[in-house]
């Protein structure tokens, strides 16, 4: 294994199939600043969440007959990206195939962002596996071109005071063997915990691998569900400067009668459910990130 793969967390995503407009309304009253809607050139809509260096996608597919993104509408609703930043994707393919996993060719694909009146191309290469590999969902690597088109201040800035993407919990069957599997694709080191869960830290992020018993012990009914896969993302931790804003979001939302909506508050974290999208977000207060 090559140290030449320890790559940093470039953003997390959120399937919403054909539910984008509701996904975007209850992100927006939890506090969050959406980016405009796009559209890849693959056949996929997005809305971003930009945060200092990483961001938070909502992605989903259109609904007026055009091309559909085949990778999107097959994989299920819920947290389903977990992505990596190079700078070269054609030497993390290389890499990737040199460590013994399958890859598919690099991708290119593009989606038009308008600024002040001006549509610009925001261009990207990715690198994706070939299937089977990885259960708990898509695990790919991204390039940006154009970084100027998406992490621009009047998108980087969110009433809940989120400031990064934290983490990503994995839930599975054995997390040694899988905290490994992924430090072969991404680098790092795999290390246990004192509870039998397995971490591999990054550059300001971090993935715990836990069994299914404790995931629900630490979420205690707070959960998503893993449907037909093996393996699937639990929850992603987002670190905010404090928890006083969401906190003031989700009562608003109660209030309004929002009740799919579902949180809890432990010390210094809120944990939040969105069943409706088979997503757990965790907010973090930084003081004990």
């Amino acid at each position: 294994m090559t140290n030449a793969l320890a790559l940093s967390l470039d953003h997390l995503v959120i399937n919403t199939h054909f539910e984008m407009n509701a996904a975007q309304a209850i992100f927006e009253q939890l506090g969050f600043t959406l980016t405009p809607r796009g559209r890849h050139s693959l056949g996929s809509i997005n809305h971003l969440m930009v945060f200092d260096n990483d961001y938070l996608e909502l992605i989903g597919l259109p609904s007026d007959g055009g091309l559909l993104r085949k990778d999107v509408l097959e994989s299920p609703v819920g947290i389903d990206g977990l992505v990596f930043q190079t700078s070269d994707a054609t030497r993390t393919h290389q890499l990737l195939q040199a460590n013994g996993l399958a890859v598919q060719p690099v991708q290119a694909f593009s989606r038009p962002v308008e600024l002040n009146g001006v549509v610009s191309e925001a261009r990207f290469e990715t690198v994706r596996f070939e299937p089977g590999q990885f259960n708990a969902g898509r695990l790919y690597y991204c390039k940006h071109f154009t970084p100027e088109l998406v992490w621009r201040k009047e998108w980087q800035a969110h009433r809940n005071g989120v400031k990064a993407l934290s983490g990503l919990l994995i839930v599975c069957e054995s997390p040694q063997q899988e905290a490994t599997q992924y430090v072969a694709a991404a680098g790092g080191v795999a290390v246990g915990g004192a509870n039998g869960e397995y971490r591999v830290r990054g550059a300001r992020y971090s993935l715990v691998f836990v069994t299914a018993a404790q995931y629900a012990e630490c979420f205690r009914g707070l959960t998503c569900v893993g449907g037909k896969r093996p393996s699937f993302f639990g929850a992603i931790a987002l670190q905010t400067s404090s928890l006083a804003p969401l906190r003031q979001a989700l009562k608003r939302m109660q209030k309004n009668g929002l009740h799919t909506i579902t949180w809890r508050e432990q010390t210094g974290r809120i944990a939040v459910q969105i069943p409706g999208f088979n997503t757990l977000l965790e907010f973090v207060d930084r003081d004990i990130v």
